[in-house]
C-alpha cells in the first residue's frame, strides 16, 4: 500500500500515480484515475510504513480526503481505505459520493490489495 506508484497493478480505478516527492508528510502525488483528469494530492498525515492521509481540491468547493491505514492483526495485516468530501460543493455531493464512487473505490482497492498480497505469498 505504501508503494503508491504500483497501485494500478491492484487498484483497477487508477491509470497511474506518480510521486512528485519522496513519500512523507507534505509529499505530492499526481493521481490519474481511469476516465477522469489527473489531479495532485498532498500528504497531510504520515506514519512510516503504517498510514497516510492525503487530500486534493478536485473542484472549487470540493476537497476530497483519503485515508490509508495498515494495522497488524492475528491473521496478518488489516488494510483500511476511506474517502470523504468537504467544502460547500463537497458537503452537498458527499452523501451521493459515499454511496456510489467512494464505496465502490474503497471496496475495490481493499479487495485488489488483498488479492495482490495473497498472490505474493510463497506457495
Amino acid at each position: 500500500m505504501m508503494d503508491i506508484e504500483a497501485w494500478p497493478t491492484w487498484a483497477a480505478q487508477f491509470k497511474n500515480l506518480t510521486l512528485l516527492d519522496p513519500l512523507t508528510l507534505g509529499s505530492r502525488v499526481r493521481v490519474r484515475p481511469n476516465l477522469l483528469p489527473a489531479s495532485v494530492w498532498q500528504v497531510t498525515e504520515y506514519e512510516v510504513g503504517r498510514s497516510f492521509t492525503w487530500a486534493s481540491n478536485l473542484l472549487p468547493g470540493a476537497r476530497v480526503t483519503g485515508g490509508h491505514v495498515l494495522t497488524p492483526s492475528d491473521q496478518g495485516t488489516d488494510a483500511e481505505f476511506w474517502l470523504e468530501a468537504t467544502g460547500v460543493l463537497g458537503a452537498l455531493l458527499s452523501p451521493i459520493l459515499r454511496r456510489t464512487v467512494f464505496s465502490r473505490n474503497t471496496r475495490s482497492a481493499t479487495e485488489g490489495l488483498k488479492r495482490h498480497v495473497e498472490g505474493l505469498r510463497p506457495g
